[in-house]
């Protein structure tokens, strides 16, 4: 949730016109989908319909990937902080919450604890 705007944060340049770049646009898309993952991963804690929650949240944590790389876009400039920094760093945070969701979902399917 802190990636794009505290740990990593996105470029600050705006466009010739004077609005915002896509990079932007994107890590306010990841915060906002962090805050859902956070309420799925709550959830799972709480005991509230675990392995759906912990689905739900794996499906947003690639959802953070692609739709800034494939729909929303980045800066096209390489060098940029969005592209050298921020995004790859919220691949890596959406990579490691994909793999431990996946890893509880398999061990309370294999304690028998599917809920």
């Amino acid at each position: 949730m802190l990636t794009p705007f505290v740990l990593y944060p996105v470029c600050d340049n705006l466009t010739p016109d004077g609005s915002r770049m896509h990079c932007f646009y994107s890590g306010v898309f990841v915060t906002i989908m962090a805050v859902f993952i956070l309420i799925c991963i709550a959830l799972s804690y709480l005991g509230r319909l675990q392995n759906l929650s912990l689905a739900a949240a794996s499906v947003t944590a690639f959802m953070c990937w692609v739709i800034p790389h494939e729909i929303i876009g980045l800066c096209g400039n390489s060098e940029h902080l969005c592209r050298a920094s921020t995004m790859p760093h919220a691949g890596i945070f959406s990579a490691v919450i994909i793999v431990l969701a996946v890893l509880c979902m398999t061990f309370n399917f294999i304690t028998g604890k599917v809920r």
